[in-house]
C-alpha cells in the first residue's frame, strides 16, 4: 500500500513584525522624555512618624489650668493611647553584647535619647544601658531617665548612671 503523497502546506508568508501585532505603530522609545518623570517622593518611616510625633504632640499644662479643669481619666487615657509604640530593633543599636544587659529582650532604648555610661565603650563592658532621658517641663532635655530595673550583671552599670 502507498500513501497518497503529504498535501503541500502553503508557505507562510514573509511578515513584519509591526504586522504580526496588528499594528503599525513603530516600536520606538523617546529617550528624551525619561528625564521628565517626576521625582520619587520620601516616605516617612514608622519610627520618623513616632519621633515627629513625640516631638510635637505635647499638651502641656499650667499648675492653674490642672487646678481649674482637670482632665477625666477617659481624656488621659484617650491621650496616652495615642502615644506611638517604640520602635527600635537590635539592629539599630549595634552595640555588641548588649543582650546581656537588657532585662527585657524585646524592650530597648531609642538610640536618640539612650543614656550612655561615662566609661570608654572600648572597655570591657562598654558605655551601654538599657536606659533612656526624657524631656521635662517645657521641653527641657534630659530632666528625668527611663530604665529596666537592674539585674545582678548590671547593678554597678545602674549606681554609675544614678551618680
Amino acid at each position: 500500500m502507498t500513501q497518497p503523497p503529504p498535501a503541500k502546506t502553503p508557505a507562510k508568508k514573509h511578515v513584519r513584525l509591526q504586522e504580526r501585532r496588528g499594528s503599525n505603530v513603530a516600536l520606538m522609545l523617546d529617550v528624551r522624555s525619561l528625564g521628565a518623570v517626576e521625582p520619587i517622593c520620601s516616605v516617612n518611616t514608622p519610627r520618623e512618624v513616632t519621633l515627629h510625633f513625640l516631638r510635637t504632640a505635647g499638651h502641656p499644662l499650667t499648675r492653674w489650668a490642672l487646678q481649674r479643669q482637670p482632665p477625666s481619666p477617659k481624656q488621659l487615657e484617650e491621650e496616652f493611647l495615642k502615644i506611638p509604640s517604640n520602635f527600635v530593633s537590635p539592629e539599630d543599636l549595634d552595640i555588641p553584647g548588649h543582650a546581656s544587659k537588657d532585662r527585657y529582650k524585646t524592650i530597648l532604648p531609642n538610640p536618640q535619647s539612650r543614656v550612655c555610661l561615662g566609661r570608654a565603650q572600648s572597655q570591657e563592658d562598654g558605655d551601654y544601658i538599657n536606659a533612656n532621658y526624657i524631656r521635662g517641663y517645657d521641653g527641657k532635655e534630659k530632666v528625668y531617665i527611663a530604665t529596666q530595673g537592674p539585674m545582678p550583671n548590671t547593678v554597678s552599670d545602674f549606681w554609675e548612671m544614678v551618680w
